[in-house]
């Protein structure tokens, strides 16, 4: 701020000083003296440079680092939200909030502050210097700004509407984009890219309309901010020539003055810009905002106690879980949106997992077996009293500790665009080399025979895009098994091997895990079957529960599933 007062203090006291240069001119000063006044412009110019760059130097360097700052709390923010937060936003819309919308912050907090702050001294400062030369002259100067205020109010509500539509129409265009890239496989097998550049399009006409909107409404404000600059030399001239001529004000008086208007034209002009700056930062802290207020609704109490080791077991009672009540936290932050009712995912299911042990948990694809493992690990709203950990509520317990304690590979084997022995070693980044060996063996890859080319060191694509579906989930298995956690949850974890593989894996397990906790969910009964203990879901409840001989030997989901299987293993060896 005091740098920017002087730069305008010194830029203002140029035009007194010229005008002064002009009447002494005009009564016959020598050259010397005209000389003089031009040094003196030009001292005052070279200071008014140098406090101009100090004023930008902060104001935009501090731009930057508030732009540094409010990325990080986004990103700081983003991770700790629920999954729930991301069914209410998509991934393309958050990543033009982190991008778009936070540069457009930056541009308000920096050039935006600064010329609004600028233009403020101008006025307050150019007034000044003008008044005490003729306060005649200023009140006619003055005079159209009001109309000018009038014309300008109306189009800076519409600037800011288009503006924020703008906005939202390239959250939705971002989006196409990252799912067209992200699914670019199955746009190609199902030969949709016609479909897919239509709807590309589409997305695009409609941010490039309101941007035009947005444009249109903007240049109305630089002509009408103008035409107010033109009408105030106008009136200068008209009143200030007769003053000059009948000696009320010296000609120098009217070339300064005339040189203050020229300064606070630029100001002006440049406030249609602000303003419409001020609209758009706005509209985009609004959205920024929606994220940065969304509720964190998964995180450890001040009085969470850590989680050491798994003792006793698990104990899950009465546990009903509904997608929607998680999602009540967004919906609200989405404009015009409402959550829909869903039915429970998890009816009232009560189940016991004692430590080191094997359960596996088996049903149809929808009956809740996920939502279970992901409460284990408290990646969704658990209630009170729901689930227990050596008889201590799991809400109680430091949710970092608790995933930690966790090794969890989930349904979508989701890799890192780097190595797969990176991939491996996420978990545990200090784990040495054959550590990260015994985990890829552990987890059934065949270094020999996998066909990678440069075998830990071989690079998976982009999500894994180089392996096969049974390579990714067996390397997102590895890197689970490297972590050593005292409890294994696999959510489907290896679907994508053959049956016997499967098995094999988790007998591997069963045999090898030292005191280790395993939970299991399998769509296949041959895969789970040597586990201590099975619970069958369907439709959000536990239907039966047992060893593998105990449920194929009753009427029930289980055997049916069982022989289903059998018959489909038996059909496929038909020749």
């Amino acid at each position: 701020m005091l740098a920017l007062v002087l730069t305008n203090a010194l830029a203002m006291a140029i035009p007194r000083v010229f005008g002064a240069a002009v009447d002494a001119f005009t009564q016959g000063a020598d050259r010397r003296r005209v000389i003089t006044f031009a040094l003196v412009i030009v001292a005052i110019a070279a200071a008014q440079a140098l406090f101009r760059v100090i004023s930008r130097i902060v104001v935009l360097g501090t731009s930057r680092r508030v732009e540094y700052d409010l990325k990080g709390m986004l990103h700081d923010k983003l991770v700790q939200l629920a999954p729930s937060f991301y069914e209410a936003f998509s991934t393309g819309d958050l990543m033009s909030r982190m991008t778009n919308d936070v540069m457009l912050v930056r541009a308000l907090g920096g050039p935006g502050i600064l010329y609004f702050t600028n233009a403020m001294l101008v006025y307050i400062l150019g007034t000044g210097f003008m008044v005490s030369l003729s306060w005649q002259l200023t009140i006619v100067v003055l005079a159209p700004l009001p109309l000018m205020a009038w014309m300008v109010r109306g189009t800076v509500h519409q600037v800011r509407a288009f503006a924020l539509s703008s906005r939202e129409a390239l959250s939705d265009l971002n989006t196409v984009v990252q799912e067209n890239l992200a699914g670019v496989g199955v746009v190609r097998s199902f030969a949709l890219e016609e479909a897919q550049v239509r709807r590309f399009e589409e997305r695009s006409k409609a941010y490039l309309d309101w941007g035009l909107k947005e444009s249109r409404a903007r240049a109305k404000m630089i002509p009408m901010i103008g035409l107010a600059g033109g009408l105030s030399y106008a009136a200068v001239l008209a009143l200030g020539g007769p003053m000059a001529a009948a000696g009320a004000v010296s000609i120098g008086d009217l070339v300064a003055f005339v040189g203050y208007i020229g300064m606070m034209i630029f100001p002006t002009v440049a406030l249609g810009w602000i303003l419409s700056l001020l609209q758009r930062g706005t509209a985009a802290l609004e959205r920024l905002d929606k994220v940065l207020q969304a509720p964190i609704t998964i995180e450890s109490n001040p009085d969470a106690v850590p989680l050491r080791a798994l003792r006793q077991g698990i104990t899950v009672s009465d546990y009903t879980f509904r997608y929607h009540d998680a999602l009540d936290a967004y919906t609200h932050l989405q404009d015009g949106e409402v959550a829909h009712e869903r039915p429970p995912a998890l009816r009232a299911i009560s189940l016991q997992v004692d430590a080191s042990s094997f359960v596996a948990l088996v049903g149809r694809v929808g009956s809740g077996k996920s939502t279970l493992l992901k409460s284990l690990l408290r990646l969704v709203e658990v209630p009170p009293g729901a689930i227990a950990i050596d008889g201590t509520d799991i809400n109680e317990y430091d949710v970092a500790t608790v995933r930690r304690s966790v090794a969890y590979v989930p349904q979508d084997d989701f890799l890192f665009s780097d190595t797969v022995a990176a991939n491996i070693r996420f978990g545990a980044p200090d784990a040495d080399h054959a550590a990260v060996v015994a985990a890829a063996i552990l987890a059934g890859i065949d270094l020999s025979s996998e066909g990678l080319a440069k075998g830990l060191d071989t690079n998976v694509g982009e999500r894994g895009a180089n392996l096969s579906g049974g390579q990714r989930q067996r390397v997102a298995l590895a890197r689970a098994l490297l972590r050593d956690a005292p409890i294994l949850v696999l959510d489907n974890a290896l679907s994508n091997v053959d049956t016997d593989t499967e098995r094999r894996i988790l007998a591997g397990l069963a045999e090898q895990r030292s005191g280790r906790t395993v939970i299991a969910a399998s769509n296949r009964i041959t895969a789970v079957q040597d586990a201590d203990r099975i619970y069958v879901f369907d439709g959000g409840e536990i239907a039966d529960s047992g060893t593998h001989d105990e449920l194929a030997a009753r009427p029930g989901l289980y055997a049916s599933m069982r022989e289903q299987q059998q018959l489909s293993a038996r059909l496929e060896e038909l020749p």
